[in-house]
């Protein structure tokens, strides 16, 4: 069998390992270099593409010649010109892509056709397909689409699997930014939130650093691909690099834009960032609040990216996340190391097989729907049925009414967002109920949600008076399935769908705790009633962790009570 690796395909950089002899083995690329930037350009001597450092070179003294921070297009419409070739961003990756696996069969030996790559967790459904389909096009087959913030606490928790501690992942790449805040548990990871920005990374803060340089010498900022733009760039990564050690720097402009030395101190590059680093602070907050966190519950933040190592950056996670953030590792690392270790995972592998990894609904799932304002129907509105931060795999019910007398069908838009209505949101395809049977409104329709962790969506609506059922499967990589394939992804779907009841023990505890009930007085009721009411709303989440929680508090407590302790 040929072996799974786990490949980090990043903004700014890339990298590729595989997990053996129970640790991970980052593979290098023909420069001997772990890390490939993430670009492509034309090669004009042969006319053929390069991609890596060669390319990234090219770029700095020609940027028309190619392509970088094509990543953050992923999903768009955007393409790109290289001499006589035109290439999209799913196109360029593939090539950036194949190159990886080229460098991942130089090092092992043998053919690789199998991985795991990452994506920032705030990508929508176009992105995660694009992804997926410029690793098919580089020769993969891709056996997860995995979060970048998890895979980063998959290699963090991995170390740290003895502790049981909350900790947050903070995650700033070249061309995006995530939040993810864990819990490690009796060797679970649990995601239990995350927020983030799909176009924020330390690309963004090079380029501010350049234009408060161009505007400093009183020359106009270039547009992308002019005379003087890459090298301009460039130099700003490095003025940037060297204030994260330093409290001043010199960025020499080039030629083009006049040559000058514009010295540049830590104070001037914080008034520079000052409008990015205030999009940083609304995600590192939503974070926790998605997580139902208190920032005084977090053991550790782990910063993630080598954008991560700016000192404004770190004194914005530290105020809003009341606690100093730290690199584990090598930052620029940790997210390729975990997509390894998630392919040894999926690959069986004995040395990890102790590690359960659960993760959550980047975005909310829903239909839509209508509201009665001023005695009138008003179409339009979004309706959630899998919130964004539940754990997945999940399914959720909600009960839909018609609106008039007779209506024979009812049409449900599914879309993914957070705003109130669905033209704000994404939409991701529809389902059809036509055949509701005729009379007196309302007639109820339950719609269903199933959400597992491949990113696999069913849903499924029941006409309640008749009980006919209309069921679509969506893929969250972008495309619909059938045949085979459909009646896999059903069958899986349908085993999410089991009910937690299903239990013997837990119908048991439950059928013994409600005779409880019955038989005590109104004090007894009282301690019962919320030892209840969290158990049903554990079975009601369908997280197993927190359904053993609630049914442990209650089995205790019939214990204590048929034991005859006093409460």
């Amino acid at each position: 069998m040929t072996p799974i690796i786990g490949i980090d395909l990043g903004t700014t950089n890339s990298a590729i390992g595989i997990f053996e002899a129970g640790k991970v083995r980052l593979l290098p690329n023909p420069l001997g270099d772990v890390l490939t930037p993430s670009a492509v350009a034309l090669d004009t001597r042969t006319n053929t593409l390069v991609v890596g450092r060669t390319a990234k070179d090219l770029l700095a003294v020609d940027p028309s010649l190619g392509a970088v921070r094509f990543k953050i297009d992923m999903g768009s419409r955007r393409r790109w010109r290289l001499g006589t070739h035109e290439l999209d961003a799913i196109e360029l990756s593939a090539h950036l892509l194949d190159a990886l696996r080229a460098d991942a069969e130089r090092a092992l030996g043998t053919t690789v056709n199998r991985c795991v790559v990452t994506v920032p967790a705030y990508f929508d459904d176009s992105q995660r397909h694009a992804t997926r389909r410029a690793a098919e096009l580089a020769g993969f087959a891709v056996e997860r689409i995995l979060n970048e913030p998890t895979a980063a606490a998959i290699a963090y928790g991995l170390h740290k699997r003895d502790d049981e501690s909350v900790f947050a992942i903070v995650d700033l790449g070249g061309g995006t930014f995530d939040v993810c805040v864990m819990e490690l548990f009796e060797g679970v990871l649990q995601v239990k939130g995350v927020a983030g920005e799909s176009r924020l990374g330390g690309e963004d803060f090079t380029e501010a650093l350049a234009a408060h340089a161009a505007t400093v010498a009183g020359v106009t900022m270039p547009a992308p691909g002019a005379p003087g733009w890459g090298l301009l760039f460039k130099r700003a990564e490095l003025a940037k690099r060297a204030l994260s050690r330093w409290t001043q720097t010199e960025l020499q402009l080039p030629s083009e834009l006049g040559g000058m030395a514009v010295p540049i101190t830590a104070a001037d590059a914080d008034a520079a960032w000052a409008p990015l680093i205030e999009r940083i602070e609304a995600p590192l907050r939503a974070a926790l609040r998605g997580a139902g966190v208190p920032r005084d519950q977090l053991a550790e933040v782990v910063l993630v990216g080598g954008a991560t190592r700016m000192k404004a950056f770190q004194r914005t996670v530290a105020a809003a996340l009341g606690r100093e953030p730290i690199h584990h590792a090598d930052p620029d690392l940790l997210v390729a190391e975990g997509a390894a270790i998630q392919a040894a995972m999926i690959a069986d592998d004995r040395d990890v097989g102790d590690l359960v990894i659960t993760d959550v609904a980047s975005h909310s799932l829903g239909v839509d729907t209508s509201r009665e304002i001023g005695g009138r129907h008003v179409d339009g509105y979004f309706a959630p049925i899998i919130h964004r931060n539940t754990v997945i795999p999940t399914t959720q019910v909600e009960a839909f009414s018609t609106l008039f007398d007779d209506q024979a069908k009812v049409d449900f838009g599914v879309y993914e967002g957070e705003a109130r209505r669905v033209a704000d949101n994404r939409k991701i395809g529809q389902l059809i109920v036509d055949r509701v049977p005729k009379g007196r409104a309302p007639k109820v329709v339950q719609v269903r949600f199933t959400y597992d962790l491949n990113g696999m969506l069913e849903v499924e609506a029941t006409v309640m008076e008749t009980g006919k059922v209309f069921s679509r499967v969506f893929h969250r990589e972008g495309k619909d399935l059938d045949g085979t394939e459909l009646e896999t992804a059903r069958g899986r779907l349908r085993a999410l769908r089991a009910d937690p009841m299903d239990r013997p023990r837990y119908r048991d505890l439950l059928a013994r705790a409600k005779l409880l009930w019955a038989d005590s007085d109104p004090a007894g009721r009282a301690l019962v009633d919320p030892l209840l009411d969290a158990f049903d709303a554990a079975v009601h989440g369908r997280n197993p962790k927190q359904i053993e929680d609630a049914y442990g508090r209650l089995l205790a407590h019939c214990e204590r009570h048929d034991r005859g302790d006093r409460w």
